[in-house]
């Protein structure tokens, strides 16, 4: 009987701590309709274009969901308190259809009117080089360059860490099984810069004219640990069924104080 009282407090504290984890935002885009805009997102009126991302199929398995650029178009996500998004950890899947300088923005300045200030992450062209930019007042300026050779439709795991005017980006073939949380620390970065041109802003998706690619898996937070209380427990399970279960376990909590074990215990995968 004290086991069973032990594993019950233990699930207990492991969902409270789950719930109040420092979690920007998370989004695996299984809950919105196939060609359509993702509902998370907002669209930014970028003068270069504005091409919308639309949900679709994935190519490498039709059951899945995942975001689709098919020219110029920036999208940022909806949540609390982005404009002031400074250090965090960013990680998603990303997949390229074809050679083309596809990319993403962050650190956004000023959120949906941030389309002209922003720094800019980008696969080039020719499959090899990473690059970071920034955008402002209507220009590019190259900041940082590294390697990485990659190919068209295979997933890729990405990751960026900001941590005041450091930028690293990290990059990695995606697998069956989920890496560890901390896996960038046994790595070099592919790209590294030290510039705090822009100082706040939420992360966001960006389309190329011509290029083709596909994100999924989005989670912004703000330590390694937080990755480790949102991620999936089973291999390649989607982000939606893991973050479901920790939001309704977490209003259920509130509400009433303290679950019976019997309950506690169905939160055990």
């Amino acid at each position: 009987m004290r086991i069973t009282v032990f594993v019950g407090t233990l699930v207990f504290l492991t969902v409270f701590n789950i719930a109040n984890a420092k979690i920007l935002f998370t989004d695996d885009f299984e809950a919105d309709d196939i060609g359509k805009e993702p509902s998370k997102w907002e669209h930014l009126n970028f003068n270069s274009g504005n091409s919308k991302i639309i949900v679709e199929k994935d190519p490498t398995d039709p059951k899945n969901k995942a975001a689709k650029t098919t020219g110029i178009g920036l999208y940022i996500p909806i949540a609390d308190g982005r404009e002031a998004w400074r250090d965090y950890i960013w990680d998603f899947d990303w997949m390229w259809e074809n050679d083309s300088f596809v990319g993403t923005i962050y650190r956004v300045e000023g959120g949906l009117k941030g389309a002209e200030s922003h720094f800019h992450g980008s696969r080039r062209t020719g499959a090899v080089n990473i690059q970071i930019y920034t955008r402002k007042a209507g220009g590019w300026a190259l900041v940082g360059t590294g390697q990485f050779p990659n190919e068209n439709s295979v997933w890729y795991t990405h990751r960026l860490v900001m941590k005041g005017g450091k930028h690293q980006i990290y990059l990695r073939k995606r697998e069956a099984a989920l890496p560890p949380s901390d896996w960038h620390l046994d790595e070099d970065p592919i790209v590294e810069v030290d510039n705090d041109t822009f100082k706040t802003g939420p992360v966001g998706m960006m389309g190329i004219t011509g290029g083709v690619s596909y994100f999924d898996n989005m989670v912004v937070v703000e330590s390694v640990a937080d990755i480790d209380k949102v991620r999936p427990v089973s291999p390649r399970l989607k982000l939606a069924a893991t973050w479901g279960v920790i939001k309704t376990s977490s209003i259920s909590q509130r509400k009433k104080g303290k679950k019976k074990l019997d309950n506690l215990n169905l939160l055990v995968f």
